[in-house]
């Protein structure tokens, strides 16, 4: 099996504020208390509840509604309007994943530290120790790179943290994936496949801020990785994202009424972390006269990929 080099994005929804914005973290200050169970129905498959249960009947209502597979909703209308822009030739489409997973597909596959705040119960939905609500697509990540057939894919879901409901934050949203490999050969210069692949790209019309080198001292590369390959997956990476931007955005000018400014969009990159992407970037656009937080996205850590490799046949993907 030769290795394998890959990037990754990232673009959520709120339900709340359908907009695209970026993977974090917050808590509640204490967990909700929960009436002693020693069993949960949820979508047709019961589950044994201990003391690490969590979830509410509220969140368990909000399992079934899958509203971004709906053509008519808003969240429905984005994600077609994200997908239009990778050709399904190259990139598998996974939109009906089942919500619940467990704590090794949701943490462990992508090396998420055991102190991590986001693996706490007052982060977290628990089914029980071992099962969760998935927190982000990734937790379906590792499997769908072991078993996609194209070199790139789309994930979009229904995902759920316990975030104390505000105008930004809501405990049930949405969210959307995708990652591109590229099989690595020795004698391939990997880094030149890549740039004729960048090449390729549809020419884009914004301005784009990015002062930054595509990585540095405090946004490394991979070891794995060369400096050309890093660069080359980098770029392809934020040409990519840039085009999904100026697709949605673009669209929302066209339909603001009375908007003959005639400037172009304005987006700029900054510097993240993410624990399972490196180098690691968030992406902005001045909308409205200020910077919008759109998503993060990043390099797909190599030991995810080397992981995903060594997977049984079976998977859960379905």
């Amino acid at each position: 099996m030769t290795a394998i080099v890959g990037r990754q994005l990232t673009l959520l929804t709120r339900l709340s504020r359908i907009r695209c914005t970026r993977r974090c973290y917050s808590t509640v200050i204490s967990p909700q208390t929960q009436p002693p169970q020693e069993e949960l129905s949820l979508l047709g498959k019961v589950y044994p509840a201990d003391e690490w249960t969590n979830v509410s009947a509220p969140i368990i209502e909000a399992l079934s509604r899958k509203l971004h597979l709906q053509q008519s909703h808003p969240i429905g209308i984005l994600r077609n309007i994200i997908e239009s822009r990778f050709p399904a030739a190259k990139y598998a489409r996974y939109s009906s994943l089942p919500p619940i997973v467990t704590v090794q597909q949701n943490f462990d596959s992508l090396g998420i530290p055991f102190d991590h705040p986001g693996r706490s119960r007052t982060d977290t939905y628990y089914v029980n120790a071992n099962t969760v609500l998935r927190t982000h697509t990734s937790a379906h990540q590792a499997e769908t790179f072991h078993s996609c057939p194209t070199p790139g894919f789309l994930i979009s879901a229904d995902v759920y943290r316990r975030d104390s409901i505000d105008r930004s934050h809501y405990p049930a949203f949405h969210q959307m994936e995708g990652a591109m490999v590229w099989p690595r050969n020795p004698k391939d210069d990997i880094a030149s496949a890549i740039e004729t692949d960048i090449a390729a790209l549809p020419k884009l019309d914004l301005v784009v801020e990015d002062p930054m080198p595509a990585f540095h001292d405090r946004n490394p590369k991979q070891r794995e990785h060369s400096q050309a390959e890093s660069i080359a997956i980098s770029t392809h990476l934020k040409r990519t994202l840039e085009g999904v931007v100026e697709e949605i955005f673009g669209r929302a000018r066209l339909a603001a009424a009375g908007n003959s400014s005639g400037e172009k969009l304005r987006v700029r990159w900054i510097d993240a972390y993410f624990p399972f992407t490196s180098p690691s970037y968030e992406l902005e656009v001045l909308w409205e006269g200020e910077w919008l937080e759109l998503l993060g996205c990043g390099v797909v850590a190599q030991p995810v990929l080397a992981n995903a490799r060594k997977l049984p046949l079976k998977t859960l993907l379905r």
